[in-house]
């Protein structure tokens, strides 16, 4: 039985290759991005300290940055990603360290609540139907709060975008914990989570109803029956594939990676570079030819409007040239209303076919509808269209910019 987590569940959505690479063929990343080294650097400080403030030690703030400074030092790898290289690692640790100063000062001196753990590992189960699916995490600190008789769930975000309120309240991994709290301890009326977004100085507060946090639990048996039933793992380029551990081995990534690494002499010589090189040139002649088409089309709408005009005037449906002729076909058409330019009428006109039992007369099976639909039709229906579908391989090629 899979376990799954928030982490887990994240990779899946943010790119399926990603997520297969690491949870399904368990490939080691071979390097680590600074943003991450940096915050588990400064999770690693607060845990220690924390520990501490639980036995009733509250340490100064220069132990705090001493041992996030020893830790830095200690576990910096060799291999570390800088994505920005305008900004040093030594610029990535002060910023950490000035993150825990600030952190340091707006909390003293650390009585507001009990600290109950760090780092817990969390789990709980969640039944549909016969099956049960599990789920565990790992939360930054649980305090209880004894003056609300409340507990607190603390997570650290060291990252550069500022959660905003409505994300916090939409959140569903602090969510999770508050169920496996509950669990835990069932006389819990309340749990508070809290978010401190250190490099910002900031703390987001957010609660949970019993209403969202089953509706929480539903969806998280959906997202788990969809990944356990994926059978493609497609990669999704987005601005985090620069932060991504597997770029090496990733087919969208791959041939660009290996050509950083190469001098300009041997990078000119690269077959791959050379069909790209080549699939451009004949790109930039297509462009050409498209804009003196496109030329020409205007002028031929123009000869045409004044054709159609000269038929008129002379009441003549054919006009002569020395090697060829114009015919000119002028008529009445009737057009429907488009969804786009009319929505109003388009609907109206669609209740009524539906109405006359006309509606599949004039309706099509395309393409572009069966792929939406099957996405969100049940499996009693695809088992049954199934025989009229068929799979076809696409290979497209597309110039596109660096």
């Amino acid at each position: 039985m899979t376990i799954y987590s928030p982490s887990r569940i994240s990779a899946f959505d943010g790119c399926k290759l990603q997520y297969k690479y690491g949870y399904i063929d368990e490939i080691p990343s071979d390097t680590e991005a600074i943003e991450t080294f940096r915050g588990s650097m400064v999770h690693k400080a607060l845990e220690e300290f924390y520990a501490l403030v639980k036995s009733g030690a509250i340490r100064p703030l220069d132990w705090l940055l001493g041992t996030y400074k020893e830790t830095w030092e200690k576990n910096y790898p060799e291999n570390i990603k800088i994505v920005k290289k305008t900004i040093s690692a030594e610029d990535y640790c002060a910023k950490g360290r000035q993150a825990l100063i600030d952190y340091y000062e707006k909390y003293t001196p650390f009585n507001q609540t009990k600290i109950v753990d760090t780092e817990r590992l969390l789990g709980f189960k969640v039944a549909r139907g016969d099956t049960d699916y599990s789920f565990h995490g790992k939360l930054d600190r649980l305090d209880w709060n004894d003056k609300e008789s409340i507990f607190e769930i603390h997570d650290y975000k060291v990252t550069n975008t500022l959660m905003t309120q409505e994300h916090a309240d939409t959140d569903w991994q602090l969510g999770l914990y508050h169920i496996a709290i509950k669990e835990k301890w069932p006389d819990v009326k309340k749990v508070k989570l809290v978010w401190h977004s250190l490099l910002f100085n900031k703390e987001i507060v957010s609660f949970r109803t019993e209403e969202q946090l089953s509706d929480l639990k539903e969806r998280l048996v959906d997202k788990i029956l969809e990944i356990e039933s994926c059978t493609e793992y497609p990669p999704q380029k987005s601005i985090l594939c620069n932060w991504c551990d597997y770029q090496n081995r990733c087919p969208l990534w791959k041939h660009p990676k290996a050509m950083e690494e190469l001098p300009v002499n041997e990078y000119k010589k690269d077959p791959g570079v050379k069909l790209v090189e080549r699939y451009a040139e004949f790109e930039n002649e297509k462009s050409a030819l498209k804009s003196k088409i496109s030329e020409i089309e205007k002028e031929q709408e123009r000869i045409a409007e004044a054709a159609i005009e000269f038929a008129e005037k002379m009441k003549v449906s054919v006009i002569d040239g020395p090697a060829a002729q114009l015919k000119v076909d002028i008529k009445e058409e009737v057009k429907a209303p488009t969804k786009t330019e009319d929505p109003k009428s388009w609907a109206a006109l669609r209740s009524l076919l539906m109405k006359e039992g006309k509606y599949e007369e004039v309706s099509t099976v395309n393409n572009n509808m069966l792929n939406y639909r099957l996405r969100t039709w049940p499996k009693e229906l695809l088992e049954k269209i199934k025989k009229f579908l068929r799979r076809q391989v696409s290979k497209t090629v597309k110039l596109v910019k660096k």
